[in-house]
């Protein structure tokens, strides 16, 4: 697991649509991107997209209900952000 959080930091940028839907997931759990759209304050025309792309990277998860999850858990990906900011 540590290589892919590794991965997701190096690869997302915290100003990017792809970093703030990911963070979302990895927090909140699984979530339609509708529902992240409303609660992140991100148009679904850049939702989309940023979910098609994590979902390429093999960073997300997309159910069969056409909701998507987090391949991230929260706590490893919040531990390896405070890590490389030192």
């Amino acid at each position: 697991m540590g290589d892919l959080v590794d991965k997701v930091i190096q690869d997302l940028k915290p100003d990017t649509a792809q970093f703030k839907v990911l963070t979302y997931l990895a927090f909140r759990g699984t979530s339609q991107p509708s529902t992240i759209s409303e609660e992140i304050g991100i148009a679904p025309g850049t939702v989309r997209p940023a979910l098609r792309s994590l979902l390429e990277k093999g960073y997300i998860k997309q159910l069969s209900d056409g909701s998507y999850r987090s391949g991230v858990p929260f706590t490893d990906f919040v531990s390896a952000l405070f890590a490389s900011k030192r």
